[in-house]
């Protein structure tokens, strides 16, 4: 069951929804049932996106964190990326950032943590305006405003 608490935060962002392992799995569960809507996968690969950053964000090792964002870019950011997300704004010249600053290898533990945050932020204003966080607050009846922060 859910908390009115948890349906307040879910509410307020596209981020906390993500970010609470409940939420992510129930709004995964929500999304699973629509696979035959058109822009369905795509709002599925930027769960998945998200998810993999958040993951990101918590390593420690520079090589494991080179690694990883590595990883992400080739699945999510590449030209030829296995998994379609989408590009927002300036998110379309940011990948082509990302990937200079991934091959000069210079980046900080610091840099290395935070390279993927314009791009979680695309993910989660494409969510927000595909209408799926809307339609998955209304089917639990918390309501529509919705904003994207990463922290």
């Amino acid at each position: 069951m859910v908390s009115r608490e948890q349906r307040q935060k879910w509410k307020s962002s596209v981020t906390s929804l993500l970010s609470d392992p409940f939420g992510l799995q129930s709004f995964r569960d929500f999304l699973e049932k629509r696979k035959e809507e058109s822009k369905i996968q795509v709002t599925i690969n930027c769960v998945d996106f998200y998810e993999k950053c958040e993951h990101h964000k918590k390593l420690t090792k520079m090589d494991e964190l080179k690694k990883s964002a590595k990883a992400i870019f080739d699945v999510y950011l590449d030209e030829l990326a296995e998994k379609e997300i989408p590009a927002v704004g300036e998110s379309k010249n940011s990948s082509k950032k990302i990937a200079e600053k991934l091959s000069k290898g210079e980046l900080s533990i610091k840099e290395l943590k935070k390279i993927f945050d314009d791009a979680q932020e695309n993910v989660c204003q494409f969510i927000t305006d595909g209408g799926y966080h809307k339609a998955f607050c209304k089917e639990l009846k918390i309501g529509r405003k919705t904003t994207c922060t990463i922290y």
